[in-house]
């Protein structure tokens, strides 16, 4: 072996070293951090589906023009985003008396998704994944503001859409660079993030199009429901999962990869759909 050969070899274990004490001082500081927040998210997911629960057995389900076009999934129910959407209705109301801008609520989701990326690559997962919820719920609270004001344009449907793109790589940015010291743990949020970018530019491709594409799996709404679960939950189920075959955070990994098999597999499915509507549309 030659002395630069050797060189690298010492400077790739060292670095590994290094990353696995910063990970282990990041998980320390982290643990109680991580508690408050599954403790916080806990509580609001379970406050929002009684009192959903409640309101549908007193006055019946409350059904949003949006959430019937988007549909519910087989793992994220239509019931469930009912609840979650009718939970954050309140702050949406009133954002609309204040007359804040449903543009204002974009660059806000923005600016909380993006900053889930720097907190996840230092390995504060759960503060990461606080960031992107919320994030993503400002996202859904620009279209209620918009329409109880009647603000409703394209253009700010357009800057919604991008920001959107923006706001789904932020946070699988933050693990891949985390995850620099392993190619396979590197590759799982950088795959997940190529089949999430696929998933939705099929789709607005396909309505570009004027083509009706059925529901899927992996939508935004999912993807953000897993992503945050993933790195809520990771500081938590780490120290009873341990590390199986050198991974970090196995529970996050497990969940980037269903993410990142899934959304590619469906990107695949919704490009031969789209395929088979524009050959028919074409024959007549």
């Amino acid at each position: 072996m030659t002395l630069s050969s050797l060189g690298i070899a010492h400077l790739y274990r060292y670095s590994v070293g290094k990353a696995a004490i910063h990970m282990d001082g990041t998980f320390n500081q982290s643990a109680a951090t991580s508690l408050i927040v599954v403790i916080s998210v806990a509580a609001f997911f379970l406050t929002a589906v009684s009192g959903y629960a409640v309101r549908s057995l007193l006055v019946g389900r409350r059904h949003d023009e949006k959430l019937q076009r988007l549909g519910g999934t087989m793992l994220l129910g239509a019931w469930f985003m009912e609840a979650v959407y009718w939970a954050i209705r309140a702050p949406g109301k009133l954002f609309a008396r204040l007359g804040v801008k449903p543009d204002t609520l974009t660059i806000i989701s923005l600016l909380l998704t993006l900053a889930a990326a720097p907190i996840a690559a230092v390995g504060h997962f759960s503060t990461a994944g606080l960031l992107f919820l919320v994030g993503s719920a400002f996202d859904a609270l620009d279209g209620m503001v918009a329409r109880e004001t009647g603000a409703v344009k394209k253009s700010g449907a357009m800057l919604d859409s991008v920001f959107d793109r923006y706001s789904d790589a932020a946070p699988m940015i933050g693990l891949a660079i985390f995850y620099r010291f392993s190619v396979w743990q590197m590759l799982l949020p950088l795959v997940a993030l190529m089949g999430s970018q696929l998933v939705s530019y099929v789709r607005a491709k396909a309505e570009a199009m004027d083509l009706s594409l059925p529901s899927t799996l992996m939508r935004r709404h999912e993807r953000v429901a897993y992503i945050s679960g993933a790195l809520i939950l990771a500081p938590l189920l780490s120290p009873v999962l341990g590390n199986p075959w050198g991974a970090v955070h196995p529970a996050t990994l497990t969940i980037i990869l269903i993410v990142a098999l899934v959304s590619n597999l469906v990107a695949v499915q919704l490009l031969i759909a789209a395929r088979k509507l524009l050959d028919a549309k074409e024959r007549g």
